[in-house]
């Protein structure tokens, strides 16, 4: 018994060996790569509810116009994320399939790109565990997104504080080097960048700095048609703060004349929206 013990013994601790060799020879080779990695563009867009015209000019369009300029885009469904939130038993899988077919409606090509459910990959989830394990718990409850969501929170789950880990997770496991991100989300990307230098002077270089791609034209910032000093959002409790992309006709005549911004009853097509 003592012997098969030790045959055990020598076989794990060969096996892990093996590994550490691997990886310290794996991370040397990609040193010598140097800073020269390959320009790919990494995505997600959550279903926790409907797509409106914030979600299409802030995230679909972007990305359709990167994938038509020839770059590697990568989008995927990040449902893995929507838990940070209740979600109803059975809503979540149509939710996240509408999310798919808007995603193809607004142009985005699967031929010359990657579409895909976070979920299905479950590399995200242990990278993001490794991740965590770099991470302070400082740094992540120092951040402006997370302290205001907590403090509207009685009981704060883990998940919400370590909701940028698993970002920064999404984006390095593809060794993605850009991200189209809004104002709001450049310090979860700063979060991404901290957790690359950490991990390289800890364990080698393995993963490159990923860096924002933050529009120009203000499209991250569509604004609430009810509330102008915050952006329009599926989380508002109010349905006509937002213009869905399934919205009617009529519907979306309805919430422009409800908009506070409002000076006439008539509607006015604004050119930016052509």
């Amino acid at each position: 018994m003592s012997y098969d013990l030790r045959v055990t013994n020598q076989l794990a601790a060969s096996l892990i060996m093996n590994s550490n060799r691997f990886f310290s020879d794996k991370c040397k080779s990609e040193e010598k790569v140097g800073e020269a990695w390959p320009r790919r563009v990494v995505t997600g867009l959550q279903p926790t509810g409907e797509l409106h015209l914030g979600n299409y000019f802030g995230a679909l369009r972007r990305c359709v116009q990167l994938q038509e300029q020839g770059d590697d885009v990568m989008v995927f469904i990040a449902d893995l994320h929507s838990f940070t939130g209740r979600q109803e038993a059975g809503e979540l899988q149509p939710r996240t399939l509408q999310v798919a077919a808007a995603a193809l409606a607004a142009g985005l090509c699967p031929e010359r790109g990657v579409l895909f459910v976070q979920s299905a990959v479950a590399r995200h989830a242990e990278l993001c565990w490794l991740l965590a394990c770099l991470a302070t718990h400082a740094r992540l409850a120092h951040l402006p997104q997370y302290k205001e969501k907590a403090a509207a929170i009685k009981e704060v789950p883990v998940g919400l504080l370590l909701y940028p880990v698993l970002q920064a997770a999404d984006i390095l496991v593809y060794r993605g080097t850009h991200v189209p991100v809004g104002a709001d989300q450049a310090q979860h990307l700063q979060v991404a960048a901290q957790l690359v230098r950490t991990f390289h002077h800890r364990y080698g270089r393995a993963f490159p700095t990923p860096r924002a791609l933050l529009p120009d034209d203000g499209s991250d910032r569509i604004r609430s048609l009810r509330d102008p000093s915050k952006k329009m959002s599926k989380s508002d409790p109010d349905p006509k703060s937002r213009i869905l992309l399934t919205d009617s006709d009529d519907a979306i005549r309805l919430k422009i004349r409800k908009a506070v911004t409002d000076f006439t009853p008539q509607v006015a097509i604004c050119q930016y929206f052509c």
